[in-house]
């Protein structure tokens, strides 16, 4: 956990104190080994099942079955650092999340596993929509299999063999031992009391090393700021952001801890200073909305006293698990200097020089591509994205204006459905177009293009709709329902005076700008990025 300040003797703030009041838990000072150390242990009855009024509902009869949920933590200080062990379901409860160490269990692993053994990847894709990806492979396989970029992806949660024969777990023993690591450690350690303290002290030793396996390096490249390196500047560019209307470069993210009970929740609970929400859906907006509320410099303080939690019910009565800090929702980019600051789940990341090097090269490479469509100029008197895309398809023009039409399908049948495009080019190419102002909107227009090709591939009635939309205004367009897409477009305008490079879009965007194109490609469409001219 976050050691705090050298010579910290008071291990009560490393614990929950609000659960431990709420449940009644006595905390009990205690040592292990002549290490002071802090032990709480309790359990929650509970006096009949949440499924029980269902069963009893659905066949009259009278069922009352109890049951009772169980945890321990144990607080050690080991050479100034502090160390919490916990047990049963509800250990974790136990703890101050605020003050565990980010990316310490990821530190050991990348340091101590098999590159070739890895299990299990859990990641998320640096974009502002939050994106979590998770694998398995039961038996192990090199991580490089995994199809991990060596660019725009934060490995949160990694699960290997273990290579370290110092610890008691894999000492004398010829078997594989695998460990999970994400902010916290899944190991067995020594259960007699001087070998427990020997196994931290190596899992700390390994931790300081100065460089991971080499094939695990990549992961390093996203790198934690701790608290004071230049996050209080950070947090004060955070908070103006989250006053302004436009959320800029801000998306919303399940936090990594809670990706495993999103597919069940049924409803968010979001309390902030002096407002309490219930939502069956969690959106960006709501949680500015919260923020907006507070004074300058105050709101980033407001998501850091709130908590968000999922719920198994649609009352928010049940929690799948403890409610997360509000402000761990957020992510967020922000430049500072030369250097490219990620806020994710309440930490400021730095992204390394060599990560954002590799990146650049493949987003140059594709906007060095040759373009084959030449797009009118967007004119001082075209007010957005609306009047430049109906005068850009104008009659004759040679383009045909799709805009705002959307596309409904049996798989894409939620709200109006999808756009396919703001306009079908001359050779029947997917074009769409924004004006590159914030990275959100980038982002979403480079994921647009791979949603709305997935479907022209995949569903027939898709198809259907887009050559009935097309000949309704230009009965003369060459198509028919055997249209597959071949080419997508992004055009983007920027402000006069900018060009359209890699340094000119945000990570956010470049990330998603790569995703989509490798994935295009892969089904073998054409990409290319256009500027639009700006007057």
């Amino acid at each position: 956990m976050d050691d705090g300040a050298p010579g910290i003797t008071d291990l009560r703030t490393y614990l929950n104190q609000r659960y431990l009041r709420q449940h009644h838990f006595s905390v009990n000072p205690t040592e292990v080994a002549g290490a002071p150390a802090l032990l709480v242990l309790g359990d929650v009855p509970q006096p009949a099942a949440d499924w029980c009024p269902v069963i009893a509902g659905l066949t009259g009869d009278t069922v009352t079955v109890g049951y009772s949920s169980a945890g321990c933590a144990l607080l050690v200080m080991v050479d100034g650092a502090v160390y919490a062990l916990t047990y049963g379901t509800l250990g974790r409860f136990m703890i101050n999340l605020d003050r565990v160490d980010p990316g310490f269990g990821i530190r050991f692993a990348t340091r101590a596993i098999e590159p070739d053994r890895i299990k299990r990847v859990t990641r998320r894709v640096l974009a502002s929509t939050g994106r979590v990806d998770r694998n398995l492979v039961p038996g192990g396989q090199h991580i490089r299999r995994y199809g991990i970029e060596g660019w725009g992806e934060i490995v949160g949660q990694l699960c290997g063999r273990l290579n370290n024969e110092q610890l008691t777990v894999t000492r004398g023993t010829s078997r594989a031992v695998s460990v999970a690591a994400a902010d916290s450690l899944q190991i067995a350690v020594s259960t007699d009391p001087a070998g427990l303290l020997d196994d931290l002290r190596e899992i700390s030793r390994v931790c300081a090393l100065d460089t991971p396996a080499p094939e695990l390096d990549f992961i390093a490249q996203v790198r934690p700021l701790r608290t004071g390196e230049r996050t209080d500047e950070l947090d004060e560019r955070l908070d103006e952001l989250l006053g302004e209307e436009a959320t800029d470069n801000l998306g919303l993210a399940v936090p990594i801890s809670l990706v495993e009970y999103e597919s069940t929740a049924q409803s968010y609970m979001i309390k902030v200073p002096y407002r309490r929400m219930y939502r069956p859906e969690l959106d960006l907006d709501t949680v500015l909305e919260c923020a907006l509320s507070r004074p300058p410099g105050r709101r980033l303080e407001a998501l850091k006293l709130g908590t968000i939690g999922m719920c198994a019910d649609p009352d928010g009565r049940e929690l799948l698990s403890p409610p997360v800090a509000a402000h761990k929702w957020i992510t967020a980019e922000i430049g500072l200097g030369s250097a490219r600051m990620i806020y994710h789940e309440g930490r400021w990341y730095e992204i390394g020089e060599r990560h954002l090097d590799l990146l650049r090269t493949e987003i140059e490479k594709i906007l060095a591509g040759p373009s084959t469509v030449a797009l009118p100029p967007w004119t001082s008197d075209l007010a957005d994205e609306d009047a430049y895309n109906r005068w850009a398809g104008r009659p004759a023009s040679g383009y045909v204006l799709l805009d705002k039409r959307f596309l409904k399908t049996r798989q894409h049948n939620r709200g109006p459905g999808i756009e396919a495009c703001d306009l079908l080019g001359p050779d029947n190419e997917l074009i769409h177009v924004k004006r590159g102002s914030r990275s959100a909107p980038l982002s979403h227009l480079f994921m647009q293009g791979e949603v709305a090709v997935d479907a022209l591939l995949h569903e027939p009635d898709a198809r259907e709709r887009l050559v009935a939309m097309v000949r309704a205004r230009e009965p003369k367009a060459m198509i028919d329902v055997t249209f597959k897409p071949r080419k997508v477009v992004y055009a983007i305008a920027l402000d006069p005076g900018k060009t359209l490079n890699a340094d000119t879009l945000f990570t956010f965007s470049q990330v998603a700008l790569y995703r989509a194109a490798r994935r295009l490609r892969g089904d073998g469409i054409d990409v290319e990025v256009v500027g639009i001219p700006t007057r």
